[in-house]
């Protein structure tokens, strides 16, 4: 799953970010819908109130469970961040997970909601072990249970699993190659010093 080392690849996966509209969320929103009206079933049946959880501390959007399901995406996506020493990981991963939820903060409300669904579809242990195969918490699974999963998914006959698994991938190859210390690892040099300064003079 290593990218292409090709500063033309990085800067085409940057402008990936913009591609998740409206339009391609709707897919997943369909699907999704039906499967999380269930799942919201079970708390008003045990007599248990439903209340949405807040973002994860100093994010806008990720909640918890969000932000540890990336955790377990993102070594399973970005090849070079599962083998690197674990100081370097802990600050590449920190970074990516902001890089993240930025994106998501910055979307319309539309896009937001369909994210939402995703996400919660992801959160419900029932649902992810159904849909993705991992029963366990996000923080047991390993790189090749996220890779089977993806896989599933990509392989799906349904056009919900499909959406689903591009944008996880967008969202978290994007949100670590938008890093200016990621781009060695993919054989990016950065942009050109005279041309940067230049458009920001």
């Amino acid at each position: 799953m290593r990218p292409n080392p090709d500063h033309r690849r990085v800067a085409a996966n940057a402008d990936a970010l913009h591609a998740l509209t409206r339009r391609g969320f709707l897919k997943i929103g369909l699907g999704f819908s039906a499967a999380l009206a269930c799942t919201a079933l079970v708390p008003s049946l045990a007599g248990c109130s439903s209340v949405d959880p807040a973002p994860q501390a100093g994010m806008s959007f990720l909640r918890p469970d969000d932000v540890a399901m990336f955790r377990a995406l993102l070594p399973a996506i970005v090849t070079e961040l599962a083998e690197a020493p674990p100081p370097r990981r802990a600050s590449l991963e920190h970074d990516a997970l902001r890089n993240i939820d930025t994106t998501c903060a910055a979307m319309g409300a539309g896009a937001q909601a369909e994210l939402r669904k995703l996400f919660g579809l992801l959160a419900s242990t029932p649902l992810r072990w159904a849909l993705a195969g991992i029963r366990q918490d996000w923080s047991a699974a390993t790189p090749a249970q996220m890779q089977a999963f993806l896989a599933r998914w990509r392989a799906s006959r349904l056009a919900t699993l499909n959406a689903g698994a591009v944008v996880l991938v967008k969202l978290s190859s994007v949100g670590y190659y938008a890093q200016p210390a990621a781009w060695a690892g993919c054989g990016y040099p950065g942009p050109n010093a005279a041309v940067y300064r230049a458009l920001h003079a």
